[in-house]
């Protein structure tokens, strides 16, 4: 594309739970989902090298911030916005970082009165009264088209966390499009599982589309493994149509995710499509840690003093980072 750039800033193929990107056209940059955290996986608390991993991709952000015009939530969950408060232990959040990040900007943001569920509509009333106060305006996405210069920015109307009826509530999916380029960002659609957001995007027929893919280590434990399937099946239906696939998130939390996406794969080489992690869009190795935790245990293990951090109390890690 030469008027749409789209970069990956913080992925799970980057090191960190996330689907923080850049996207600037000729008039406008827009940051998408500023949020990164870790997740407790496999009974252990992330390894000193995802902690690392997690410092580094929030710098990354951080500097993206101080270079745009707009910034787009696109739900609540902590690894998609930057909460107001000190959290340490997962997400590496603070105020004055949340400020930093959001301070002038224009806002697009999940609207936290309609179609979400209890967690995130706690989450987002406390974000937005907090965002007033630093942004330069905020605006309800859900559903809304906006133009800026030649460049256009449509907001889908709420879908599905991953399946219909998903008890993790619903997202909007951002398409940004300049003259006959188009992108679009689907954060946690996860294939997608729903058709309502398979529709979507097909119906949008982006040039590029970055989209969690299906958790398939969650298959057959909270999530049904029909679901996962159904993930893929729509996931290889897109892939058939549309020239760059950037496939990440939920999925690169397994180590054989490009296994179960071989499918996929093979339909869109068949059409002369392409698909990519986030690191591999950005000629980048994956940086996998998560789904490797147990064996990074056990090959570099932590220091004494990081052991010892491990071993407080939960409200005192929130307050303490880890040292790493």
């Amino acid at each position: 594309m030469s008027k749409i750039s789209f970069k990956p800033l913080a992925f799970e193929s980057l090191g960190a739970r996330s689907m923080a990107s850049l996207i600037e056209t000729p008039d406008l940059r827009i940051l998408v989902d500023p949020g990164v955290s870790l997740g407790i996986r496999f009974g252990l608390l992330p390894h000193p090298q995802e902690y690392k991993a997690r410092t580094q991709l929030r710098h990354l952000l951080s500097e993206a911030s101080h270079k745009v015009d707009v910034i787009t939530i696109s739900h609540y969950h902590y690894d998609h916005y930057t909460p107001n408060f000190t959290e340490n232990e997962l997400i590496g959040a603070s105020p004055d970082e949340a400020a930093r990040l959001i301070q002038d900007k224009i806002l697009f943001v999940k609207d936290f009165r309609t179609q979400v569920n209890a967690s995130q509509r706690r989450r987002g009333w406390f974000f937005q009264r907090f965002a007033k106060k630093h942004s330069r305006e905020m605006h309800i996405a859900d559903g809304g088209e906006f133009s800026f210069g030649g460049t256009k920015l449509k907001f889908s109307k709420p879908v599905y966390h991953g399946e219909s009826g998903s008890g993790l509530g619903w997202l909007v999916m951002l398409t940004v499009s300049y003259g006959d380029e188009k992108v679009m960002h689907a954060s946690d659609i996860q294939g997608p599982i729903d058709e309502s957001a398979l529709a979507e995007i097909l119906s949008e027929s982006p040039r590029l589309l970055a989209v969690g893919g299906p958790p398939l280590y969650l298959s057959g434990a909270t999530v049904k493994e029909d679901f996962i399937i159904r993930g893929r099946e729509n996931f290889t239906k897109i892939c058939e149509k549309t020239p760059i696939s950037i496939i990440d998130h939920h999925l690169l939390r397994s180590a054989d995710w490009r296994t179960f996406i071989e499918p996929a794969v093979e339909a869109a080489n068949s059409r002369g499509n392409k698909v990519f992690s986030a690191a591999e869009y950005r000629d980048l190795p994956n940086r996998l840690l998560e789904c490797r935790r147990e064996k990074l245990y056990e090959q570099d293990p932590p220091s004494h003093e990081f052991k010892e951090w491990t071993r407080m109390p939960r409200d005192k890690r929130r307050v303490e980072p880890p040292p790493v």
